[in-house]
Order: structure tokens, then sequence, then C-alpha cells
């Protein structure tokens, strides 16, 4: 991860690992899965589910729907009123960490649209058909390296889809033609949907100043609405669903307002390389400091795993062809000369520099010095009990037969 947090995570309610978030991450935003809060509202609520049809859908909105906190309040309060939920206690548990599942809150952290943890325990599937807990650690490496391998050939083959075949979308509209040759597969359907919902959305506008115009968006049959705010001049678009900041692609209801002023692109800041085709072009930079306090070990490692990483990733790509080959050895071979002349340079420095602290008179005036020679510590190792025996019995024997 580059030495960075992330900024949202999904668990499960599991207390020992919030506890654990709360204490090493906490600027990274802590949010709970809602499939499993699903699961455990089947089981503490079963009797709930069973007399009334409609509370799936009523708790199910209180989750989704709502876009202002104060109509999440409205509509909790008026849940529990309806179905006589009062005493519940597990439901008053979870409006207290309410912050972390309903969708209300935390709009403005980016998630990648996602709400659950079935990425990871999907993958912890796939990990279960190459692997198994009898395997020793040398079996369990060996497939696990298998994993990995057809993970990568699978990606490859949605990589070379990608690049011999052009998106083609619904409708012959230039800004769907736009985002279809810049956004991926999977994430241009998501665009599409969110453009098509855009046709179903009243829209008013309610005030007016300069290059900024605020729009009221009401979708078809639906009581609640949103509020865009429009700058003409830098083409930026803020929305109350914060959809954007969330999940990384535009809403419904800024796509209307783009559509009313004839923008037939999408805005490079409404763009986000992790969701296009070119997501894998460049070099990720990495934004670790190394501190003067730090280990010099500790240094040294965090530098070696940074380069590692970058240049494994550059000699990947190199390797397709000829001639990225011959540019990036070339590259490598000036590079190396200059790392050279670098690190030659430091060793100059260091000696000057110790050469010149050597010449310090330190001593101080008013206290007398020692000028005792200090014996240094022999090279030769020290002798045991037993050869210091021996020696003093030949020193015994030579005396003797000397007198």
């Amino acid at each position: 991860m580059s030495w960075k947090k992330p900024k949202t995570i999904l668990t499960d309610q599991d207390v020992a690992m919030a506890k654990a978030l709360r204490s090493q991450w906490p600027e990274t935003y802590h949010r709970l899965c809602i499939w499993h809060m699903y699961q455990n509202a089947a089981k503490h609520l079963s009797s709930v589910f069973e007399r009334f049809r409609e509370f799936a859908i009523d708790f199910g909105n209180c989750i989704y729907e709502y876009d202002e906190e104060c109509e999440f309040i409205e509509a909790w309060g008026n849940m529990f009123g309806k179905y006589n939920l009062e005493n519940n206690d597990w439901l008053a548990q979870q409006f207290k960490v309410k912050e972390k599942w309903a969708l209300v809150y935390g709009r403005e952290t980016f998630c990648a649209n996602m709400t659950t943890t079935q990425r990871s325990e999907s993958m912890n599937n796939v990990l279960k058909k190459y692997v198994s807990y009898q395997h020793t650690m040398l079996r369990f490496l060996e497939h696990f390296e298998r994993l990995i391998d057809d993970r990568r050939y699978e990606e490859l083959k949605a990589d070379f889809r990608v690049s011999q075949h052009n998106l083609a979308p619904s409708l012959p509209i230039e800004i769907l033609n736009h985002a279809a040759n810049v956004y991926t597969p999977a994430v241009f359907r998501m665009f599409e949907v969110e453009f098509s919902k855009a046709y179903s959305c009243v829209m008013e506008l309610i005030a007016e100043l300069g290059v900024m115009r605020e729009y009221k968006l009401t979708p078809n049959g639906k009581s609640f609405h949103h509020t865009v705010k429009y700058d003409s001049s830098t083409d930026t678009a803020i929305c109350s669903c914060k959809k954007f900041e969330f999940a990384g692609i535009l809403c419904s209801h800024i796509l209307k307002v783009f559509s009313f002023h004839n923008i037939v692109k999408i805005p490079s800041q409404y763009i986000l390389k992790r969701w296009t085709k070119h997501a894998k072009i460049g070099v990720t930079s990495s934004t670790f400091e190394i501190k003067q306090g730090d280990d010099p070990k500790a240094s040294l490692a965090l530098r070696y795993q940074d380069l590692s990483r970058s240049y494994t990733h550059i000699v990947t790509k190199a390797s397709v062809t000829e001639k990225a080959y011959k540019l990036a050895r070339d590259g490598f071979k000036r590079l190396s000369d200059d790392v050279d002349a670098c690190l030659e340079e430091d060793t100059v420095g260091r000696k000057e520099e110790n050469h010149n602290n050597s010449g310090i008179n330190t001593t101080i005036k008013g206290i007398k010095t020692n000028n005792k020679r200090i014996r240094g510590s022999s090279s030769t190792r020290p002798k045991n009990a037993l050869e210091k025996m021996r020696k003093k019995t030949k020193v015994s024997k030579k005396n003797l037969s000397t007198n």
C-alpha cells in the first residue's frame, strides 16, 4: 500500500477489530458491511420481518435512500413508531453506531461505491479452491503462486479484450461515446445507468448569481429532491447526493445539468484514473516520508521496497516488446552511472567531513587531561581457565628445572 492508510475500510461488527482500527488507523473511515447488517437484522428482528412485510422496505430505506441526516432521523423514528420498536435493544444499539452503516453518513469519503465485504469473501472462496489447511508451508506457497499466475493471466485477457473491442453505447450521444473511450467496460456500464436515470429527473433553477447556478432535481415519482451547484466558468458541479465523492463517477443529477448546458465530454476533474482503460500506465508515486530520527535500517528497507515496486512495474512493461526493452536497458545504464556518481560524491563528502572533524581541538580550558596511554584491547582470543592453568604449570616446571 506504499505506506498509505486506506481512506475507508469495511468490516463486520466485530468489536475487537473496531477497537484495533480506532487505535492504529484513527484517520480511516470505518464502515460496517451492510450485508452483515441485514443478516444480523434477520436474526434479531425475525418476528418483525414475519409480521410486517413492509418492514424490510422501510429498514432498507433508512440505510440507502436518504441524503440528509434530518430525513434519516425522521424516517428512523417513524419506523420505530409504526412497528412498535421503541423498546428494541438491538435497534437502539445500532442507532448508536449509525454513522458506520447508514449511507447518509460518510458520503464525502471515497469508498469506490462498495458497501459490503463480499469482494474479500469472494476472494476467500477462490483461495479455498487452491489451498487447504492440510498443506505444508512449501505446498501452500506453491499453490498460492499458481493462484497468482492464474489471476494475472485472467487480467491480461481482460486487458486484451478491452484493447481490441470498442464499447457500444446504447444511445448515439457524444458524452456516452467519450465515456466508452475512457472508462473500463464495468465502469462505463455504471456511467450509462446514471446517464439514463438523468432523463427521469425534473430540473428546476432555484438560484443564479454570476457564473454560479443552483438547481433542484427531483426524480419522477419520488418525494425527495437533490441540489446541484454548477459553476459554468470551470464546468464544476457539486451534488447533495455526493455520489462522485463516494463512488468516483458522476451522478444522474450532475449529468442532467451537464446535458442542459451542452457539455459533450466528461470534464477531466471527474475522470478518476483508477476507472480508466489506462489505469496501469505510468508509475504510481509514493508519498511516504523518512524522518530524520527514523531507524537507518528501517529507512533503508523502506527505500528498497519502494524502488523495487516501481522498477518491477517498469521491467514488466518494458519486456513486452524489443523496442521497449532496449529503451529501458539504455535508460537503466544511464541511471546506473548517475547513481554511481551520486554515491561517489556522498562518499567523498563524508571523508572530508570526518577529516575536518578530526582536526578540531576538543580540549576544554580549565580541565586537566589524563595523558596516560590507554591500553587497547588485544586482537588475540582470550584464554580460558584450562589454558591459564596449563600455562602456570609450564612456568612452574621451567622454574624447577632452572633451580
